[in-house]
């Protein structure tokens, strides 16, 4: 298959380009950052997009390109640079694969914090908001043109090489630097009771090529279902570092959701997947990661 891959540069989409690439596909990937490998495009400008994707046919696209920050910013690229990619394809994909978010559900129906595909989205911030309003232009878009949708809506994701604004990461760097000398403890963190489903990154990179592998339509979570605490992940840190430092959590901030964690047994009927990378595998790669930089 020939594959674009939107945000190629990414966590997420140099692990995509990479799987799909080992199992023989063309893939083309496009972001904003340019190399001998990747086309450099700005989704939120749509002549440009138009120029650079014209007459290109691609029997698959993942579209994984968005951003965190102000509303403004989040409804240029993750809404306005969703519907320039599509209409620039004018027809020339045979189905589209959506990278899209947990956020947009909100918070959880169920009591004990589980989320299943089917539940209602009504999103509490702005980037769960503009994750939404992206998946409604794509859904519009493709059913106008009779282009099979998969959007992913994907938990928490985490692996090596991830930024250290994300909080394994962060907590990884820290610890790897006080083992070292170079941050005196106490480790300082942010509340550690929330329960989230951590998903390996490579684990979502696999089921998402499998979708546009298999063309399948439909909303789909892709997280592990187990939820996991924030005390559980410092603690399996400082087993593998073999060290023991007193933690200091700062509690100014009270995430509006305690518990989420998601159903899959969707996406496990649709595709035969299953995350296979144990949850101490991946925080030891994060380790690893962290003790190989200066």
């Amino acid at each position: 298959m020939k594959i674009l891959v939107t945000g190629a540069a990414g966590f997420l989409g140099r692990r995509i380009a990479s799987i799909a690439s080992a199992m023989g596909n063309e893939v083309l990937g496009l972001d904003l950052v340019g190399d001998h490998c990747i086309l450099k495009c700005d989704l939120s400008k749509e002549n440009e997009v138009s120029e650079v994707l014209s007459g290109i046919h691609f029997d698959a696209v993942i579209h994984l390109a968005g951003i965190r920050g102000n509303y403004r910013d989040m409804t240029r690229v993750n809404v306005r640079g969703t519907t320039n990619l599509l209409n620039a394809l004018q027809g020339n994909s045979e189905c589209v694969v959506l990278a899209s978010s947990c956020a947009v559900y909100g918070i959880p129906r169920d009591p004990d914090g589980c989320i299943h595909d089917d539940d209602p989205a009504v999103p509490i911030t702005d980037y769960g908001k503009t994750m939404l309003k992206k998946e409604k232009i794509a859904e519009e878009i493709c059913s106008l043109r009779d282009i099979p949708l998969a959007s992913a809506r994907i938990f928490n994701l985490f692996g090596a090489e991830q930024s250290p604004g994300m909080m394994t990461s962060a907590v990884a760097q820290k610890l790897v630097g006080i083992s070292r000398g170079k941050i005196r403890p106490p480790l300082q963190t942010g509340p550690l009771h929330t329960l989230r489903d951590l998903i390996d990154v490579n684990d979502v990179a696999e089921a998402m090529v499998q979708m546009a592998a298999q063309r399948i339509s439909g909303k789909f979570n892709l997280g592990t279902g187990i939820p996991r605490s924030g005390t559980e992940v410092v603690d399996t840190f400082q087993d593998i570092l073999e060290m023991q430092v007193p933690v200091e959590v700062n509690s100014e901030h009270n995430p509006m959701v305690e518990c989420i964690y998601a159903d899959i047994s969707r996406v496990q009927s649709a595709l035969g997947w299953e995350p296979l990378i144990p949850f101490r595998s991946t925080l030891v790669s994060i380790v690893n990661y962290w003790l190989k930089q200066d």
